[in-house]
């Protein structure tokens, strides 16, 4: 794993005509490397500040930034701050230092060809947002999962190419690094002892939507492009998941292999999976159900302390128990029947209803899955080899996640106002052909095989959440959703994107 490693800058005082002294972008640098260190758990051995007394030359810029460049490594991420006047000429923005300007287009080109696998620029000054990136990220069909997130980068801008960046009322910093450093340092965004980016994004900027509200006059919308691939995740905490328990019997008869939680608000429930080791009768299987009920009924397995607050030390109210001939019965969801027992606070008329495949044997409620023989036979017909399977995926999945990018990416400039709704919309309109196609195919290949089953699955996931992104800002839907739902719905599809990405760079590197 790399180090994150990061160059601060603020340049107070100017020898420049017209160029105004800011005395609080020095402080900035003390509050931005305090909150690197907090929010983003950097070294502060690796974290390098210019300006303290105010002034920074543009040849000491050049000299810090090319040694920061020259000492990461491809694993490493790579951090720019700047604050100071910013200013445009002829179209082009300008960083200013204390005797002259560079520009912002040339630092952003120079630091994309960095060595660091990912690179993050924040800009406080004005007209910031006046920049472009070199297009998005493309997943090449040559690259893992783990070789693409996290490679690029991303530009952060404190307003737009129009506005200025301004002090803060109450504070001796900047605006924009007012919120910023809340946004880095702030803890409810941690999961799993990790922060994302993407996470730090939205909530940078809706501090700055609800400061533009109360002060339209010193509006700052701020700028977030890149051509990252998915987000960064950077660990802040060490964080120790909640064990769940697990419970496996094996008798003469049959074999449990799991027992998963299933509880809610009013009940607790088991989902209990069953081998049986030879194809016994349903009577037979109704008396090996009672023994496995009055097993699992007194067990406490739970999913979160939540539930282990509520249920420990009781017994069920539901057990599921889902039988199966082997282990890839289990593995494909194919049971010769499935179960069900509740008890006495449990409304039976509710849970026991007879149906077609329903039934009660015995005293035990069935649910007799009449299809298991032909399933059985089509998944085996139907079951790829490894490296069929892999091609096929990983073919699919990479035109999704380029297209995938795109829309982020489009998405991101319309809630900067750089667009318009009908833009993005038509865009989305446009790719949404390819997006039903490739996400149909992939619904419609073999079965993998047992080793590639949790990465087939990840896949799936991930290909569904993108087919997503085609519900919202989509002209044949548009009238359904209000635009406040449009917005909620893609930044939680975006955000799952994301973490299921995070998720298959995993998987990929155990099963591929």
């Amino acid at each position: 794993m790399g180090k994150t490693k990061a160059l601060i800058v603020g340049v107070s005082y100017y020898f420049l005509p017209n160029a105004s002294d800011l005395p609080f972008c020095k402080n900035d640098i003390f509050a931005v490397s305090a909150s690197f260190a907090e929010g983003l758990n950097v070294s502060p051995i690796d974290i390098s500040l210019l300006g303290e007394a105010g002034i920074v030359t543009a040849s000491q810029f050049i000299k810090a930034l090319c040694k920061l460049s020259l000492d990461c490594t491809d694993k490493d991420t790579l951090i720019l701050y700047f604050s100071g006047h910013g200013t445009t000429s002829e179209d082009q923005h300008y960083l200013v230092f204390s005797d002259k300007c560079i520009s912002t287009q040339t630092i952003i080109d120079y630091l994309s060809t960095a060595k660091a696998k990912n690179k993050i620029i924040f800009l406080d000054c004005c007209m910031a947002g006046c920049f472009s990136v070199n297009g998005t990220a493309g997943f090449d069909i040559n690259q893992t999962v783990e070789d693409f997130v996290g490679s690029g980068y991303a530009v952060f801008a404190a307003c737009n190419a129009q506005q200025y960046s301004y002090g803060h009322p109450d504070k001796p910093i900047s605006l924009f690094t007012s919120f910023l450093c809340y946004a880095l340092t702030d803890k409810l965004i941690i999961r799993g002892g990790k922060k994302s980016l993407h996470d730090i994004h939205k909530l940078l900027f809706l501090l700055l939507e609800i400061w533009n509200k109360h002060h339209p006059d010193k509006a700052q919308n701020p700028i977030y492009r890149a051509n990252l691939g998915g987000t960064l995740f950077f660990k802040v905490q060490d964080y120790t998941p909640y064990r769940i328990s697990s419970f496996v019997d094996e008798t003469e008869r049959y074999c449990i292999t799991s027992v998963e939680p299933l509880h809610n608000g009013i009940a607790k429930r088991y989902t209990v999976k069953v081998i049986l080791k030879e194809p016994f009768s349903f009577n037979e299987i109704a008396t090996i159900n009672q023994e496995i009920v009055s097993k699992v009924r007194s067990l406490d397995i739970f999913k979160n302390p939540i539930q282990e607050a509520q249920w420990s030390g009781k017994l069920a109210n539901i057990v599921f128990c889902y039988y199966a001939l082997d282990e890839s019965d289990v593995l494909n969801g194919n049971y010769i029947c499935q179960t069900t027992w509740v008890d006495e606070s449990q409304d039976k008329d509710h849970w026991y209803r007879i149906g077609k495949d329903n039934e009660i044997i015995d005293g035990v409620y069935f649910s007799i899955r009449s299809y298991y023989e032909s399933l059985k036979t089509f998944i085996l017909d139907h079951t790829a080899n490894k490296e069929q399977i892999i091609i096929s995926t990983n073919t699919l999945l990479h035109q999704m996640i380029t297209i995938a990018e795109k829309i982020i990416s489009l998405y991101n400039e319309f809630i900067s106002q750089q667009i318009t709704e009908e833009m993005l919309v038509s865009f989305i309109d446009s790719v949404t052909p390819e997006l039903n196609k490739l996400y149909f195919a992939e619904s419609n290949l073999d079965f993998p095989p047992s080793e590639l089953e949790a990465w087939c699955q990840c896949c799936s996931n991930l290909t569904a959440t993108i087919h997503d992104f085609t519900l919202f800002y989509n002209s044949k839907y548009l009238a359904t959703r209000t635009p406040e739902n449009r917005k909620a719905c893609m930044d939680i599809t975006i955000n799952r994107y994301y973490q299921e990405l995070e998720k298959l760079k995993h998987l990929d590197k155990q099963s591929c």
